[in-house]
Order: structure tokens, then C-alpha cells, then sequence
């Protein structure tokens, strides 16, 4: 009854409790229609708690988690950047084929989104559904779209960017990144910008990275030197 009531406070502590049942190991998924039915809030506490309760329970009730598809969609177009990103990555944590299909479009979007945060996140977002679907990742061309984020401004965006094409080159045994010298520029630009977290994954893909050109390798060391001291 608490999941069903008007006053929002009241129907964030039932969600809550929800929450804390399942975190114990008790099933509450005869719940999943009530629980749903929260997500049509602009409270982005509440907003993640239904959430966390969809990844939890859509593998075990697919036809009801086709339920929130069009909260996802309706969310990654909604005008606060954090809402736009917790859609995608919530889409992306969903293992579930059915839903799978009505991700693509919002990715797409997101992958080309204003705000810096909402891109790093779709940019992990599309190694999560490569794991699921190789073949509609390379048919809506986010392969590329990774790619082309390696030259974002901002170093975040680029880091994620790199840690997903990483991620599919280990899954797949095929070269994603396929490296340039721009590329490598590009990198070493964002290295000194990164997190801790970024700078792992740019030093690793430097690693294997076979330069032809003296300059490019002179440049290598001159910016990983520091790194290493």
C-alpha cells in the first residue's frame, strides 16, 4: 500500500524498506509492478533505489522489466545530466535481450550528449552491451563513436572511452583500438588531466602501442618519465 501512496516521502521509505529486504537475501520481486510504477518521479534518491531493485530482479522477470523501458527512454532525454546518465547505465547493467533492443537509441544519443558526464558514462555503457551483443554494437557504429571519443575535450570522457575499447579488445581478441599518432597525442594530452583510474588505462595502451616514429616514441617517455619517478 506505502509503494502505492501520493505522498512522496511515504513512498520513498517503502522503497527503501523494499531495498533493504532485498539486500538480505529476502525475495520481494512479487513487488516488481508496485515497485516500477516509482520510477515516474523527479526524486533522483528514489529514482535510483527503483533502479537498483530493476538490475536486481529484470533478469528474473523480463516481461516486467520491459515494463520501465519507456521511463528509460522518457529519462535519457530528461533535462538533468544525472538522470540522463543513471538511464543509460541502468539500461547497460540490465541483462535482458528484450531490453537490450530499445538501448541503442539512447546510447546513441548519450555517446553525443553536451554534458561531459553523461558521455563518460555511455561510453562504459557500450563495452557492457558489446558483452551482450557484438553484432549491434558493430551495426550502430558505437565502435567508431569510442573511437572519436579518444579526441573529447575532456580527459574523463577520453579515459572511459579508452577503458571500454580495452574491455572489448580483451572480450574479443580483435585490435578496437587501432592507434595513431593522433590518437596517441590525443592520449597523451589527457594523461596529465586524468584520474589516477584514466592514467592506468592511457599507460597501458601505450604499452602495446608500436611506434614507427622516433618523435612519437621521444614523446612517450618524455610524458611518462614523471609516472614512473
Amino acid at each position: 500500500e506505502e509503494l502505492r501512496s501520493l505522498d512522496r516521502p511515504k513512498k520513498k521509505e517503502a522503497v527503501k524498506k523494499v531495498i533493504a529486504a532485498m539486500t538480505v537475501g529476502k525475495d520481494v520481486s512479487m513487488l516488481f509492478p508496485d515497485v516500477v510504477n516509482c520510477m515516474q518521479t523527479e526524486d533522483l534518491e528514489l529514482k535510483k533505489l527503483v533502479y537498483l531493485y530493476l538490475i536486481n530482479y529484470a533478469k528474473t522477470q523480463p516481461d516486467l522489466a520491459i515494463m520501465a523501458v519507456n521511463t528509460f527512454v522518457k529519462d535519457s532525454q530528461d533535462p538533468n545530466p544525472l538522470i540522463r546518465a543513471l538511464a543509460v547505465r541502468t539500461m547497460g547493467c540490465i541483462r535482458v535481450d528484450k531490453i537490450t533492443e530499445y538501448l541503442c537509441d539512447p546510447l546513441q544519443r548519450c555517446l553525443k550528449d553536451e554534458d561531459p558526464y553523461v558521455r563518460k558514462t555511455a561510453a562504459i555503457c557500450v563495452a557492457k552491451l558489446w558483452d551482450i551483443n557484438p553484432d549491434m554494437v558493430d551495426d550502430r557504429g558505437f565502435v567508431d563513436m569510442l573511437r572519436d571519443m579518444l579526441s573529447d575535450a575532456n580527459p574523463m570522457v577520453v579515459a572511459n572511452a579508452l577503458a571500454a575499447l580495452q574491455e572489448m579488445q580483451e572480450m574479443s581478441g580483435k585490435d578496437m583500438l587501432q592507434m595513431t599518432s593522433h590518437t596517441l597525442h590525443k592520449l597523451l594530452a589527457a594523461m596529465n588531466e586524468c584520474t589516477e583510474w584514466g592514467q592506468v588505462f592511457i599507460l597501458d595502451s601505450l604499452a602495446s602501442y608500436e611506434t614507427k616514429d622516433p618523435k612519437d616514441a621521444e614523446k612517450i617517455v618524455e610524458r611518462v618519465l614523471p609516472r614512473l619517478q
